[in-house]
């Protein structure tokens, strides 16, 4: 619900409880996660965690789905979270539930929830149990919203963007890796949120499951978007195409002139 300019969002946190192995940790108040987590399909946790340089293990990742029933998003943040009783590493999924309504308007953008959940997680950094919503800052409805996609052509060629878009429009059930060799983490999630924001929110593509990194074998066909630094197996449904394509690959759409203006003026922009 939302308040005065401050829209309260409801979240739950998925991970390891000591002795107890990976489950629901905390949900807010107001929110049944049973009626969201099936969404999921059993796929709270898709990606490896990466060995770094040092010895150590690193996880930075984000998911998107679809809550359609009540035209919502799930935006989920994948990071490290406690150790267990074996002092491994494991992994935490902190998921928020967003109204998609305001996300088309511009009023919000995943950015804004982002950095809202990362100041709750400082706050309480082992929250568990009954907890409180997530507090974002809401526009105005008048105000004038930012392009949908600004800053994308930073990450990604405008050409990958239009075989993307095409895709898409050709195929709706089709499933694409995008590749972008020796990326970062933050570089992947940059890309995935402005690629979701351009598409989904802007272009009018509805929203499906997506990842900012190659999900495990077991998990590559409950996505139909992910983002990834290398090639990844899979089989025959999944296309890749690299983020530094100079021509698109397949001809545009017709009848949807209006995607490719959007495309394009978020390129000029």
């Amino acid at each position: 619900m939302a308040g005065d300019g401050e829209l309260h969002l409801e979240h739950w946190i998925y991970g390891v409880s000591r002795e107890k192995g990976y489950g629901i940790k905390a949900e807010s108040h107001a929110l049944n996660a049973s009626l969201y987590t099936h969404l999921l399909a059993n796929q709270f946790t898709p990606v490896r965690m990466e060995k770094t340089s040092d010895g150590g293990t690193r996880m930075d990742a984000r998911m998107i789905h679809p809550a359609p029933g009540n035209d919502e998003v799930l935006l989920s943040l994948l990071g490290r979270g406690e150790p267990d009783e074996y002092d491994r590493p494991t992994i935490q999924n902190h998921t928020i539930i967003i109204p998609a309504a305001l996300l088309r308007a511009g009023r919000l953008t995943l950015d804004q929830v982002e950095a809202a959940a990362r100041e709750f997680e400082h706050r309480s950094p082992t929250a568990s149990g009954r907890i409180g919503p997530i507090l974002v800052p809401l526009g105005a409805a008048n105000s004038a919203p930012e392009p949908a996609g600004v800053g994308v052509r930073r990450l990604i060629t405008r050409a990958a963007v239009e075989t993307l878009a095409s895709r898409f429009l050709t195929d709706p059930e089709s499933r694409t890796l995008v590749l972008c060799r020796e990326s970062t983490n933050q570089y992947r999630n940059a890309l995935l949120y402005r690629l979701v924001e351009l598409l989904n929110f802007g272009g009018g593509i509805p929203i499906f499951p997506s990842i900012s990194d190659a999900p495990t074998l077991s998990a590559m066909n409950h996505f139909r978007l992910a983002i990834g630094a290398r090639g990844v197996r899979a089989d025959r449904t999944w296309t890749l195409l690299d983020a530094t394509l100079e021509e698109p690959a397949i001809p545009r759409y017709e009848g949807k002139t209006s995607m490719y203006s959007l495309i394009e003026h978020a390129f000029a922009v």
